[in-house]
Parts: C-alpha cells; structure tokens; sequence
C-alpha cells in the first residue's frame, strides 16, 4: 500500500518487521522478497511518484575534482529511483572480480563469487528476466550465427531488462500487498540509537512535517553515494561504524570514454557480430572484456568494451525513441513533435522494423559513427572521496564535497586494452587508437565519462578495522542496521552494479527471516 506523509499520518501503534529506506531497485526488490516471506515492511522514500525539482535539489554537491556528471544526473530522489531513467543492463561481476589479484591492493572480496550464485538467478526474477536466455552460446545459435570469439579478448553478451522502471514493474505489489506500506516524501534525517541498536529513524518532508519509524531492522538502500552522506553527518558519540576511517573513502565509478574509432572491413559481418539482439521480447548486448590473464599480464585493471554507434541525426534518433515508447505504449510520453519528427523518417524506420522483425537486431544507419566505448575499473584503493561541507540543504543535512580522480594505472588499462583491441579485432575491422590516449596527453582526461555507478565507500570487510559493512552488510558499531548499496562493494569490476546489488539484496532477506 502507498502513502504520502504529505497527506497522511502514521498510525502510532504501527508495526513492521523491517524498515527499508529507499524505493530504488535495491529497496523495491528487499520489500517484494520481504512480503513474500510473509513479514511486514516500511519502504521509506524521500521523493514523490514523479521527480520534483525541490527533492532533486537536495542533491545539489560541490566538485572539487573532475567533471562527475552522476552526483546530480545520477542520483533521482523517486519512487523507482535511478530505475526510472536506466537503460536497464544486467551484467554478473566476473569471478576473478571477488579474488585478490596481483598488482592490485585491496582488490577481492571476503567471499567467493559461488556465495552470490544462487542469489544471481533470484536477482534475474526480481528484474523480470526469470525467462531470459542464460547462455550466450544458445543466444547466437537461435540467430543461426557463430558465436565469435577474438584471441586476448573474451566475446560475451548482456542481458537487459524489458521493464527497467522498477516502480513500474513492481506497481501491483507495491500498490496492493498488505505487508507492505510505501511512504513517499519521507526523507530520513536522523538515525536514533540506544546502544549499538537503531530504535527509530527520524523521517521529514520539506514542508516540515516529521515523523519517526519504528522496526527490529533498518536497510538503507540510498544509493552509493547517499549512504555515504547520511551514514558521514555529525552524531552525538561520533560514528561507531567508521573505526576504519574508511567511510567516503575509495569512491569508485567506472570510466567510461570512446578509446578509439573504428572502420569495419566488412560491413555486414561487423553488424552481425555486434549489433544488439532482440529475441522473445529481451534484449542482449554483445561485448567484449579482457581475459584475466591478460590483466595479470598487462597489470591492468578488469576492462570491458561494446560498439558504440553514435547517430548524428538528432531528428533521426528522436524517431528511434518515439517508435520504441509506442511499442512499449507509453502514449504520454510521445508529443506532436515526436510524431512530426518520425513521419520525416518513415523510410528509415522502416528499415530498421524490418532489421528487428526479421532479423531480431538493432539497426545502425550506414552513415553511423562506430566507436570502440571502453567501461574501466577504478582502483579499489581509489583516491576518489566523498565528505561534508558546512552548507545544509533544507532537511538541515550537511552537503556533499566530492572528489573524483581517474589514476595513471586505470589510464594505462584503458590504453593497454584498446592496443589489445587493435590487434584482436584485426580480421573484422581497423581500429583507430585516440591519439591523446596512447602519448599520455591529459586532454583525454577530458573525454572521460562516469558511469552512474557509485561503488565503494562502504567497504565490506569482516573486520571494522578494515572496513564499514560486514559480510551480512551489517553497519560495523551497530547489532540491527544494514546497507544494501554498490557502496558497499570491496572492488567493482567494470560490470554494470545494479545485478550484484540485488543479489545481495536477496542474500541479506534470507540472512535476515
């Protein structure tokens, strides 16, 4: 059931087992595995059912690094979270993610890849992909393809969510379960403990209207960089969670930046091997990553790549999108101008119906440009870092200062895979290296993207010597407060996080009933 602490009013002698805050993927997917193991849930959002500039304004941060389009652009305060504005990508981290490797301090997991496997397949139901196709190899037969593989890099495929809006996928549960009660527009402000157990959490609205909410347990699923802030406010007694001094530090995203252009030699075989697929209403993504050796080798860091093809059309590509939001009937989203924009396209579009009918692939025009578009792991020892300013935002909660830094050694992976790539891909096209990259030239810094992956500054770790999470995701310092977010990721790999998220997400429900 959904509520609104604008309008309505908690009953007092209200009772949950579980008190979740944040509506986004991870605490969407903790409520509806909550529910159906029968215990009752507070789901806690500080946004309303659409985006609100006045809640988005909250997010307002001062950057004292590189240019970090996520801290504003990545972080949405709405019921879905981030999930109503991703492309919806699923990607398993790599089993050499959760080793220590050579070369790499501090990188590793306190537990192998196989403790997240089951959780992996109950992640896919929870992302409405419980009949995606698992193999890749079974992907390409079904198009009558060869699954193509080049020598140093490995070929592999994601997968994609066909409803990535999780307020969308899971509006029934969220709308009529009687376990579980969404509050919007409840900002958490204050954590209130007795010893090392949280009794209350202390939730406002901007108009001023507070309320506090009881549970046995709380699970803050605020993102990673949210986390970070709120768990960073000053507190009577301090922070017992942050005996590492770790808490904000080693903020990891991945970079994201096109490493070289690329000229098929031949134009359908390119397109065969790495336009996107589409079989039985899912999508699939054909990719490239380097083979662990390879990293070991090279002393890089995990690295991956797709082919990204890049419309100059403007007009064109709108067509493209309202095309594809009356396929999912979305008929509020298309304006008279979309529709005047698609008519001029009809020919075109027309080719591309036919590419994704017939052929199950996206279409690129043949005036497309293609770019080798590179997702680098950050160090986990990063140098990236989140603290607090003195300006408060109008909950009255200290804002963020953010510094984000990109390392010589995650430059040298990007520049050691794209040589890689040169010389892999030689047989299906030519591959031209940016020139700013191989000599070295800061310039490049400046075409460097984020990814929208906030990862880090929680560091799991069984020791609150080393770390602010314990392997259960438990908050150090405290016996009943857990974070479900890619904070809390040891190391990131360079696959997309939310797929790892939730996998905790269902983890953490079972360690918990």
């Amino acid at each position: 059931m959904i509520h609104d602490l604008l309008t309505d009013t908690p009953a007092l002698t209200a009772h949950a087992d579980v008190c979740i805050v944040g509506a986004g993927a991870a605490g969407i997917s903790l409520a509806v595995e909550f529910a159906r193991k029968g215990k009752t849930v507070l789901l806690l959002e500080g946004g309303g059912d659409h985006r609100e500039d006045s809640s988005q304004s909250l997010y307002d941060s001062e950057i004292v690094g590189l240019t970090h389009r996520g801290i504003h652009t990545g972080r949405i305060r709405v019921k879905g979270g981030t999930t109503v504005r991703w492309g919806g990508q699923i990607l398993e981290l790599d089993a050499f993610d959760f080793t220590p490797r050579p070369g790499v301090p501090s990188s590793g997991w306190p537990f192998p890849k196989s403790e997240l496997t089951p959780y992996y397949e109950r992640a896919l139901t929870l992302e409405g992909l419980a009949n995606v196709e698992r193999s890749d190899a079974a992907v390409w037969r079904s198009l009558h393809l060869p699954f193509t593989q080049f020598e140093g890099l490995e070929a592999y495929v994601s997968r994609w969510c066909p409803e990535p809006n999780f307020a969308r996928l899971h509006h029934q549960t969220l709308a009529t379960h009687p376990n579980i009660h969404l509050w919007l527009h409840a900002s958490a402000v204050e954590l209130l403990t007795e010893g090392d157990r949280t009794t209350g959490l202390r939730c406002r609205t901007l108009t001023g209207i507070e309320t506090t909410f009881h549970a046995p347990n709380f699970i803050f699923c605020l993102g990673g960089i949210e986390s970070a802030r709120f768990f960073l406010q000053p507190r009577p007694g301090g922070h017992p969670w942050n005996r590492s001094r770790l808490l904000g530090q080693h903020f990891q995203d991945h970079i994201d930046c096109n490493a070289a252009t690329i000229e098929p030699l031949n134009q359908q075989i390119f397109h065969d091997t790495f336009d996107p697929i589409f079989i039985r209403n899912f999508k699939y993504l054909p990719k490239l990553r380097l083979f662990p050796q390879l990293q070991v080798e090279h002393k890089t860091l995990n690295i991956g790549s797709t082919m990204s093809f890049e419309d100059t059309g403007k007009a064109r590509y709108q067509a493209k999108l309202t095309i594809r939001n009356l396929m999912r009937a979305r008929f509020g989203e298309v304006t008279r101008d979309n529709l005047r924009h698609t008519a001029r396209h009809i020919p075109l579009l027309f080719q591309q119906l036919w590419r994704y009918k017939m052929g199950h692939r996206g279409f690129a025009p043949s005036d497309v440009r293609i770019f080798l578009r590179v997702h680098c792991e950050q160090e986990p020892t990063s140098r990236s870092s989140i603290t607090l300013t003195n300006d408060r935002d109008p909950l009255g909660l200290q804002r963020i200062r953010f510094d984000w830094k990109i390392s010589e050694k995650e430059l040298n992976t990007i520049r050691q895979y794209t040589l890689i790539a040169q010389r892999s891909l030689v047989s299906i096209a030519r591959i031209i290296p940016d020139p700013d990259l191989i000599a070295g030239n800061p310039a490049f810094l400046t075409r460097c993207d984020d990814s929208n992956h906030h990862m880090g500054v929680m560091r799991m770790s069984p020791s609150s010597e080393t770390g602010v999470v314990d392997t259960n995701l438990r908050l150090h310092g405290t016996a009943n407060t857990y974070i479900c977010s890619a904070a809390v990721f040891p190391s990131s790999g360079f696959s997309n996080p939310t797929h790892t998220v939730l996998a905790l997400a269902a983890r953490l429900c079972d360690h918990l009933t």
